[in-house]
């Protein structure tokens, strides 16, 4: 009798495997070790036992391998499925006539096959999982498409992936340009390639809420070490919020020098002296990365690139004017004057187009004439004084949640009843202060730009 030609080891187990589809218990103990070959089953359905997770597994390999591999298919199916012997295949001329001899060299050949195409199965599948949990460590994207930025998000993409260029990058630009969602945009581009990436952590250097009483919290500046300590913790390692800060930097260099991570820092101009915050960065990066947001300029180090946010053009202005005229239902929104009244802040032009779509435009453009842009403070006063007592309520209350609620929350705190809610934040979604996203429960959340937050502080509070 011939023998087939020698099998590497990921086809041997699956060739194990094959042999024993219909016998649960050493389908388990070839299993055990060859748990690489089934991950994909197993994320998908972590309650399975693993007999079931590896013949559902193989069940969908060789369905797939029918569709370019029919000969093969049919091969494997009548050997190992319908378990008949090779003098029973061969006999029978499945899947063509030949001798034991070709059919052993054939068999061998489809389980390769069978093999790689499982392979290929699982690495996207733990590619998939990959970025699946990355991107879960993401807050909620606050905007459904950017305009203009294309060039500016390939470079950034470019720059995390290349581990020659700045290990610290921040994203420079006025308030409301677009800055956090330019690095959310950057950062999801940048996962799927980031195989090695050990994990991705967000900051958003914000400690304060407000409630109608006023002010809590550090006054809207955030001490370093509540920085490191928020990373810290991000990393599970607990340890570091009971020790000073230099030894906190120190104990969080040992994960992040030793494998690649992404630390993305939002809102930094928010950090008590963050200037200084920069050295302490540069002795943990490497092969970690940092992505800073800020409206102010960070110290010119070697190690330290700067990517300018500015406007946008008047062309790309107009379409995103347009775009927005048409979610917003804002009718007769001349876009080009739009333009050459509030130029190319993308925050400034969806506050002033909500308004446009409830208000009179002689009241919005006076209104909007009264401030100084690109400050989108009087844009907000304005919006401010369309609101309701409840609606102004229910900001609040959203504020004080850390700039997100879900419904349930906001009818406990707000202590008013449903319809009225439901009016109230009607009027928030109409003028933009507020968006409806969806959370990884698929809960209904209402989020306000961090800008309306700025402008609540700093603004309302002061009229108190």
């Amino acid at each position: 009798m011939a023998f087939p030609p020698p099998l590497d080891a990921a086809t041997k187990q699956v060739h194990s495997l094959l042999n024993n589809l219909h016998n649960p218990l050493r389908l388990v103990k070839y299993g055990a070790d060859a748990a690489m070959l089934v991950a994909s089953a197993s994320m998908q359905h972590p309650d399975w036992t693993l007999d079931r997770t590896i013949c559902h597994q193989f069940d969908l390999i060789l369905k797939q391998l029918r569709q370019v591999e029919p000969t093969y298919a049919d091969l494997l199916h009548g050997r190992f499925w319908e378990r008949q012997n090779v003098t029973q295949m061969v006999t029978s001329q499945r899947p063509l006539a030949q001798s034991e001899r070709s059919f052993y060299n054939q068999q061998n050949a489809a389980i390769v096959r069978f093999t790689q195409q499982l392979l290929q199965a699982e690495s996207e599948a733990r590619q998939l999982d990959h970025v699946n949990r990355l991107s879960a460590r993401l807050p909620l994207a606050s905007y459904a498409q950017l305009f203009g930025v294309e060039n500016i998000v390939n470079t950034l993409v470019d720059q995390l992936a290349d581990a020659a260029q700045h290990q610290i990058l921040c994203i420079k630009g006025i308030g409301g340009i677009g800055k956090t969602a330019l690095a959310d945009q950057a950062v999801r581009r940048f996962i799927p390639q980031a195989t090695s990436l050990r994990n991705l952590v967000w900051i958003t250097a914000k400690q304060t809420y407000l409630t109608e009483a006023g002010i809590h919290g550090q006054g809207g500046q955030v001490r370093l070490e509540q920085l490191f300590d928020e990373l810290g913790s991000k990393l599970e390692l607990a340890e570091v919020l009971r020790l000073p800060l230099a030894q906190k930097v120190e104990k969080l260099a040992t994960p992040l020098r030793a494998e690649p991570h992404l630390v993305v820092i939002d809102n930094l101009e928010t950090v008590e002296d963050f200037r200084s915050l920069t050295p302490l960065l540069i002795q943990l990066a490497g092969p970690t990365k940092f992505l800073l947001t800020s409206r102010q300029t960070l110290p010119a180090l070697k190690r330290v690139g700067t990517v300018e946010l500015g406007e946008m053009s008047r062309a790309v202005a107009i379409r995103f004017i347009e775009h927005t005229a048409r979610a917003k239902n804002a009718r007769l929104v001349d876009a080009e004057r739009l333009y050459d009244l509030v130029g190319g802040n993308p925050l400034a032009i969806v506050l002033v187009v909500s308004q446009l779509a409830v208000a009179p435009e002689r009241v919005v453009y006076e209104g909007v004439r009264l401030g100084n842009l690109p400050d989108t403070l009087p844009i907000y006063r304005e919006a401010w004084r369309m609101l309701d007592d409840v609606a102004r309520n229910v900001l609040f209350a959203i504020q004080r949640a850390g700039d997100q609620a879900d419904w349930h929350w906001l009818v406990t705190i707000c202590a008013i009843p449903a319809p009225s809610l439901q009016s109230a934040i009607q009027q928030l979604l109409a003028l933009s202060l507020i968006q409806v996203q969806q959370d990884e429960k698929d809960r209904r959340i209402y989020a306000i730009h961090r800008l309306t937050s700025t402008f609540l502080c700093a603004e309302v509070l002061a009229w108190k």
